[in-house]
């Protein structure tokens, strides 16, 4: 479901806040439980500033003068606009468990980080791992590696056929390095020698989904697996991490969103009277 009733709408409208590390992302909820609209934008370094401009637009151009606003993500102990925050952990759980309630296992790739979260019947946290300190497993990565062969960070699945398997006769290249910045000067290598730009991609996939599948057995992650986060459009990672891992992975209605979602479905407390 992916525009449908979200369940427990407590009283009038809320905003839910998912201040990234790459994008600040809104969802505006109205007092029947529905997402009226979603917004997203640039971080640009300053979430205090983003909260206080996604919140206004969200209210804005909905007119709606009261919203209970709550935050969570990188930035959500700056969001001055937010009456509560919410770790990203549990808004994650919240978010998709209203989207997906058969869901048992979420997996959230963003710009800087990386989270597995396994997830009881009700969709409560049962357990959670998280990479915060290493760049490999990320979007970051990513980016790294579309900008080294010249493409957008959202072309990359596309250029490698939404799959991280070898075509028939490719080579089958591994990025050996843990490190993203070793990893870079692996693909500067690769590159330099006349590898297959498909295959060395298809191969940093690959070299995320091995990353991320430490976080999944952590946790001991069971199906239904949702793949959430800015990261989950890229099928070909899904493809990656659904082969490393042995687990069917869905990728969930609005990724992007789900974290964002979450917050405003936490909301309790009496709406924050914005000025429009």
């Amino acid at each position: 479901m992916s525009d449908g009733r979200m369940g427990n709408a407590a009283g009038g409208w809320r905003i839910g806040l998912d201040l990234g590390s790459t994008a600040a992302k809104g969802v505006l909820v109205a007092p029947d439980g529905t997402v009226a609209e979603r917004i997203i934008d640039l971080s640009r370094g300053e979430p205090a500033g983003t909260s206080e401009r996604l919140a206004w637009e969200l209210s804005a151009r909905n007119g709606v003068k009261d919203a209970l606003v709550v935050a969570t993500g990188y930035g959500r102990a700056l969001a001055g606009t937010a009456a509560r925050t919410v770790t990203e952990i549990s808004c994650h759980a919240r978010g998709l468990h209203a989207q997906h309630p058969d869901a048992r296992s979420v997996l959230d790739i963003g710009g800087q980080d990386a989270k597995a979260i396994r997830l009881g019947p009700d969709g409560s946290v049962e357990d959670f791992s998280m990479n915060d300190r290493c760049a490999a497993g990320t979007g970051s990565f990513l980016e790294m590696a579309a900008r080294r062969f010249s493409l957008d960070v959202g072309e990359l699945s596309a250029f490698c056929g939404d799959s991280a398997a070898e075509e028939p006769g490719e080579p089958r290249i591994e990025i050996s390095s843990t490190c993203v910045v070793f990893a870079e000067s692996e693909l500067v290598g690769l590159a330099a020698r006349g590898a297959d730009s498909k295959a060395v991609l298809r191969a940093v996939h690959r070299s995320i989904a091995k990353r991320v599948l430490f976080l999944l057995r952590q946790v001991k992650a069971p199906e239904p697996l949702y793949f959430t986060g800015g990261v989950a459009a890229n099928l070909a990672l899904a493809d990656a991490i659904a082969r490393e891992s042995g687990l069917k992975v869905a990728v969930a209605d609005h990724p992007q969103f789900t974290g964002a979602l979450g917050a405003a479905l936490f909301a309790r407390h009496p709406p924050v009277t914005l000025a429009i």
